[in-house]
């Protein structure tokens, strides 16, 4: 099944759909979306992607990173991808939205958070290991690991907006 993305300018603007290979493959920038996994401590949940992914392979990254389908809002993916890769239902809070546009990658990058202290279930398709991080053993983690473009963004804007 061929899924489709929003295709559009740096200021978020939808210019059309493109398939997902070829967003891609020709670096056109597209929707995409973070969920930080916080518990009741504050410490932040990072996983291990898995090996079979096609891009960032065991990279560190959110426990929830997803494109945003055609059709889709940011919220509706945010809700569902969070469900699909940690088995947690949810409504996040939207902390804004950042320009990732380098490779290996070209996104407008949807951020959102969630506090909670429910047991996360992953998909090993999507991550192979989790653990929680307080704020300083984060950044270091951040700035010192082999991590995802997007995870350094969307931990920058949520510090940001949080005033750590």
């Amino acid at each position: 099944m061929i899924e489709y993305l929003y295709h559009v300018d740096k200021k978020d603007n939808i210019i059309g759909k493109v398939e997902r290979n070829d967003a891609h493959s020709n670096n056109l920038l597209h929707r995409a979306g973070v969920v930080l996994v916080f518990d009741s401590k504050q410490c932040i949940c990072l996983a291990m992607r898995s090996p079979i992914k096609k891009i960032c392979p065991n990279c560190i990254d959110s426990v929830c990173s997803f494109h945003v389908k055609y059709g889709q809002t940011n919220l509706e993916a945010a809700k569902t991808e969070l469900f699909e890769e940690t088995g947690i239902r949810s409504k996040p809070e939207y902390l804004g939205k950042l320009l990732l546009d380098e490779n290996p990658d070209h996104m407008i990058v949807a951020v959102f958070s969630i506090v909670t202290d429910e047991k996360l279930s992953l998909d090993p398709a999507e991550a192979t290991s989790y653990d929680f991080y307080n704020s300083d053993d984060a950044d270091e983690l951040i700035k010192n690991e082999k991590i995802t473009p997007w995870l350094r963004g969307a931990w920058n804007l949520y510090k940001e907006t949080h005033k750590i």
